[in-house]
């Protein structure tokens, strides 16, 4: 075990799975919504004769809202429960995604986009904030293996949905809505039974946290870089290695499984090894992963492999960072902690 973690007095004794199952379910679900939408916009937009720069300055506006999301909502919610808070995100989150599909208008688009990164920010943010304030340290690394291959698993099933539900007459973004309206009333349910409440945000904590933890602040900023570079460049490396388009398909289909089946597995380590040990052997594994793709002849049995080991290790940065902020903070500067993550991530990306 490792002997060195200490227990803040203000800890819970036990954990209130409860609350647990209230994040871990309406975050995985709202990542189908959300794994649909991302790649359904830019789709969409591509259709409607929008520029790469139009594309990409309309991602922009979603971080854009994502920032002001971290301004302006401890205002908002001074005096409303996490689980309200949340609830709020997703209905409003359901509501910008009917708006999608109820106009073509690009410049109403940007504004959408906007509201979207806002809503979706609170909605992490305080997410993470209460599942590890509800989480006693002794399970925290596998709290946050499930949660992370809960998110993971939603990001792989929502881009599925799409040539199901095609991309004409909004059908896709209206199912979207459904879902995630479905989603806000299941947890509203679920959260009654919740004992257990984080802090409120206060905005002054934030560089606060930075400055007390930069070490987890770096490992958010790799997380989010990896993500925006390396897993969207190693189809396009592999294609140019002389393999089909179906098999880079396929190539970042086992990376994804990586992803989903080793978080729990590694959430067992990170409650048994020093968590930040852990961390760094994630980014050295992801490293020479994804590094060693560059050497290995594209059409190798190795690439398998190294897909799968990279995709593990890469979202491994994320479950050992989130587990070491519930470990190292609790009250107000757990929830500043989960809003750094977010602006880092925005940032790496």
């Amino acid at each position: 075990m490792n002997s060195t973690r200490s227990v803040s007095p203000h800890r819970l004794p036990a954990t209130d799975w409860w609350s647990v199952a209230t994040v871990i379910i309406g975050i995985t679900v709202f990542a189908v919504a959300q794994g649909m939408t991302y790649p359904l916009i830019s789709l969409l937009l591509g259709q409607m004769g929008a520029s790469d720069t139009i594309v990409g300055l309309n991602a922009a506006a979603f971080m854009l809202g994502l920032g002001v999301s971290v301004i302006v909502v401890p205002a908002l919610t001074l005096n409303l429960k996490a689980g309200q808070v949340i609830v709020a995100g997703l209905l409003g989150a359901a509501v910008i995604l009917a708006g999608f599909a109820a106009t073509e208008d690009l410049r109403i688009w940007f504004i959408l986009r906007f509201a979207l990164g806002f809503c979706v920010n609170t909605i992490y943010v305080f997410g993470e904030a209460w599942l590890n304030a509800a989480t006693a340290d002794a399970v925290r690394g596998r709290v946050s293996g499930v949660y992370g291959a809960g998110m993971s698993a939603g990001f792989v099933i929502g881009p599925l949905a799409i040539p199901v539900l095609g991309t004409d007459d909004g059908l896709a973004f209206a199912a979207c809505a459904v879902l995630v309206s479905l989603v806000a009333f299941g947890l509203a349910l679920l959260s009654r039974r919740a004992r257990i409440e984080p802090d409120k945000l206060v905005l002054a904590d934030l560089p606060r946290f930075v400055r007390a933890a930069p070490l987890l602040v770096f490992l958010i900023v790799i997380f989010g870089f990896v993500d925006a570079t390396v897993l969207s460049l190693s189809p396009l490396h592999l294609t140019a290695g002389g393999v089909s388009a179906a098999t880079a398909a396929t190539f970042v289909a086992v990376m994804h499984m990586g992803m989903i089946v080793a978080q729990p597995l590694l959430g067992v380590v990170l409650d048994k090894v020093d968590r930040r040990l852990v961390a760094a052997g994630c980014m050295a594994a992801t490293g020479l992963a994804f590094g060693l793709l560059v050497f290995v002849p594209a059409t190798g049995a190795l690439i398998w492999v190294l897909g799968a080991l990279g995709g593990a290790a890469f979202f491994g940065i994320y479950t050992s960072a989130l587990a070491i902020l519930g470990q190292e903070h609790s009250g107000a500067m757990l929830v500043a902690g989960a809003s750094a993550f977010s602006l880092a991530y925005a940032f790496g990306e």
